[in-house]
């Protein structure tokens, strides 16, 4: 599928490490994810944009790798880290502003002062669609305290995101150094993208939602990457599990479902998860209007994740919905993708020679899965 957009696509500045953000050499070591990690991160218009060219994405929205300022604990720290990044992240994507737009970061210290920094971003810096916290924010002196964002004291930043009509992604983080002592040690490889991101972050959006939190503010969105956080196959029983009369001081709409947000308010994307059955399961579950492409570079292939959506599930889905999870939901969610310095419009499942006529390959005649009338060209699957 050509002109494809992806949402989840981590991003580093050169003065990142030094103000507390992403530490390259700590995840693996060099060449084990992507050759050179940190400098994948750092380029954005070389062989990030060839990448891109080569596999038919037209645009990348781009975000400080994670965790960004959650992970520094101290206030000052997190909110320089914040507007240092947001500001070098606007002038990087603004040199090819039709092929890159940005998700801001804020430090979650302060609902207030994150909504002025969110506000900063997009009133007075260009190119942001959107912003990006990376779960829970750390605090206190040894970095083990744990700020969650579904108290009523965080409705001044989510006030902002609605009125700025700024989608929100949330995307997970490494546990605390206590919690990670408790819970992994002896297990570390399952402390990270196995499956300890996942479990930390579907927690904190269940809490969000259950808190009330996109009842208070109906037009707010958020977005989760990684197929749902686990969220969409687990929908079932965490719909039957809610029960109102065991838990009747859940604050969120006694008239919904969590399932019943998603769509309207709750959107995943399929970054690093790509899996043809865990798609369609989640397009099962919660809809194929809930669901958007991504890839995670540089943390994932481009090639990978292109390959598997261009042949697998174009294979196992309609082109219509191909087309919506590829490019047009993102339009639909992200609004600043169509506006002004963006421009991007939607495209028909033909536009993205997608289960049409490809007339640049001289196709007349659609469904000729064997070019030949009289002798068979495709190899045979023994």
């Amino acid at each position: 599928m050509l002109y494809k957009i992806a949402l989840e696509e981590a991003w580093n500045f050169p003065k990142g490490e030094s103000l507390g953000g992403f530490q390259s050499a700590s995840l693996a070591p060099k060449g084990v994810i992507g050759g050179d990690l940190g400098a994948n991160l750092l380029d954005v218009h070389e062989q990030r944009l060839q990448q891109m060219d080569e596999n038919g994405v037209e645009f990348m929205a781009l975000s400080l790798v994670s965790a960004g300022p959650q992970k520094v604990p101290n206030r000052e720290g997190a909110e320089k880290l914040a507007l240092e990044a947001n500001n070098a992240l606007s002038a990087d994507v603004m040199k090819r502003s039709e092929r890159f737009g940005g998700l801001c970061s804020v430090s979650m210290h302060d609902p207030v002062q994150a909504a002025q920094e969110l506000e900063r971003c997009f009133t007075e810096l260009q190119g942001f669609i959107g912003c990006i916290l990376n779960d829970y924010q750390s605090a206190g002196p040894d970095g083990n305290t744990m700020l969650f964002y579904d108290g009523p004291s965080y409705d001044t930043f989510w006030a902002a995101a609605e009125t700025l009509d700024c989608p929100v992604y949330l995307h997970p983080r490494e546990a605390t150094p206590e919690i990670f002592d408790k819970m992994w040690k002896g297990r570390e490889h399952l402390a990270f993208s196995a499956l300890g991101y996942a479990n930390r972050l579907n927690m904190h959006l269940l809490g969000i939602i259950t808190a009330g939190v996109l009842d208070r503010f109906p037009k707010l969105k958020l977005v989760v990457g990684h197929m749902g956080e686990h969220i969409p196959y687990d929908l079932y029983r965490i719909d039957h599990k809610l029960n109102r009369a065991r838990f009747p001081d859940m604050k969120m709409r006694k008239d919904k479902l969590v399932r019943d947000y998603f769509g309207s308010q709750v959107f995943i994307t399929t970054s690093g998860h790509f899996s043809t059955n865990a798609l369609l399961c989640a397009v099962a579950e919660i809809g194929v209007d809930s669901c958007m492409f991504s890839i995670d570079y540089p943390f994932e292939s481009i090639a990978n994740g292109c390959v598997w959506f261009d042949e697998y599930v174009e294979a196992s889905i309609n082109a219509r919905d191909l087309v919506k999870i590829g490019r047009g939901n993102a339009l639909k969610v992200f609004e600043r993708l169509a506006a002004g310095i963006h421009g991007l419009e939607d495209k028909s499942p033909a536009q993205c020679e997608v289960g049409g006529l490809k007339n640049g390959e001289g196709e007349v005649e659609f469904g000729m899965y064997n070019k030949s009338f009289e002798k068979r060209e495709v190899r045979k699957v023994l």
